[in-house]
């Protein structure tokens, strides 16, 4: 059986509660509340990247390339739209981070009765701050490089389900998936 492991560091993350949450940078917000392939995450005097970009990855034996959510220590250069001539916001927070919530799923392939595939990866971060929640969410579709910024109140309850990773597979395919939540703070 093949497994796939491409979750967030969960040791960086819980550095960051009790961290001043500065503000996040992303491109303006035109039709919706998703922007493209990066989000800036400033933390105390730390930049991080949220990226959700296309990499080749094997996807359940389909070579495909699919859009691969990672969260690492960067710097502010690195910040930048995927778009010319566009000019990223800052939204301001400047509030002490309390809690996180890592959602992570897990999809299994059966092929032919047979165990093949588990790939675990990160669909959202939700950050309390300020008694207030910010959630970061890759998109259900898996070539989609588009982030999902929610801000507001339990917005663990407004994650998108992925209920069509289980549809529209040839027959000899069996796809499940689950969700863990993981409290942090």
């Amino acid at each position: 059986m093949k497994i796939v492991d491409m979750r967030f560091d969960q040791s960086l993350i819980k550095r960051w509660i009790g961290k001043k949450f500065n503000k996040y940078k992303c491109d303006a917000f035109e039709f919706t509340n998703s922007v493209t392939q990066i989000v800036g995450l400033y933390i105390e005097d730390e930049v991080y990247t949220l990226t959700n970009i296309q990499e080749p990855v094997d996807y359940f034996g389909l070579n495909d390339e699919i859009s691969v959510f990672k969260l690492i220590e960067s710097e502010n250069s690195h910040v930048k739209s995927a778009f010319k001539d566009t000019e990223m916001i800052s939204t301001p927070i400047n509030e002490e981070i309390t809690s996180i919530k890592v959602v992570n799923e897990l999809q299994k392939m059966t092929i032919d009765g047979t165990p093949e595939y588990e790939v675990w990866f990160t669909r959202a971060i939700i950050f309390e701050a300020g008694g207030r929640e910010i959630s970061f969410e890759k998109d259900i579709v898996p070539f989609s490089e588009e982030i999902i910024v929610r801000r507001g109140y339990n917005l663990i309850d407004r994650l998108a389900t992925n209920e069509s990773f289980v549809e529209d597979w040839d027959d000899k395919y069996s796809p499940e998936y689950s969700r863990e939540i993981i409290k942090l703070g």
